[in-house]
């Protein structure tokens, strides 16, 4: 693996080289191959020792940031934040790769909660209420009221039944079905 060491604003001298390639050389047994590399840069800014770590695994790449008084303190630090990474990376992994496709028959073994692993596609609660016929402005309303991310109306004006959503810019987006079917 190759290791490449930049030093901003301080001497690189060989005890901080060996000590960072000591490192992160020991991220080696995790990935290794021809397509692995670092880029480790150490500077100093006022009385702050900075340290930032990008691992590349291919066309991946991994970061860790972390700054200390002590120059060796933060290099430890950002090391074990690449190494948390580099871990839950692998298991993500391995975990993708060994998981068999299986053929489900009936509904109830689709929503065991014995046969699903995944918790993505596991039903954690069921809400039922009562729709009763409002404006939109009333629905955003309650929407904001109660907390909701998302919810569901019947639209008095139009008598369809709606779902409002906040998207992650924090938008209201509108869903209405279609009057053809």
């Amino acid at each position: 693996m190759q290791v490449n060491i930049t030093a901003r604003h301080l001497k690189l001298t060989d005890a901080i080289d060996s000590y960072v390639r000591k490192k992160v050389l020991k991220f080696d047994k995790l990935y290794d191959g021809d397509d692995v590399y670092s880029h480790v840069i150490l500077s100093v800014e006022k009385n702050r020792q900075i340290t930032e770590i990008v691992f590349h695994i291919g066309k991946i790449s991994f970061r860790a940031k972390d700054q200390s008084k002590d120059l060796y303190a933060s290099i430890d630090l950002a090391s074990d934040k690449l190494e948390k990474q580099l871990k839950k990376h692998k298991e993500i992994s391995k975990d993708h790769r060994k998981k068999p496709s299986k053929e489900y028959t009936t509904l109830e073994e689709v929503f065991s909660y014995d046969v699903m692993d995944d918790s993505r596609t596991k039903i954690a609660e069921i809400k039922r209420f009562d729709l009763k016929p409002v404006s939109l402005e009333e629905a955003i309303d309650q929407m904001d009221n109660l907390g909701y991310r998302v919810y569901m109306f019947k639209d008095g004006q139009k008598d369809k039944i709606c779902v409002l959503y906040r998207n992650d810019s924090g938008s209201i987006v509108l869903l209405e079905p279609n009057e053809k079917m």
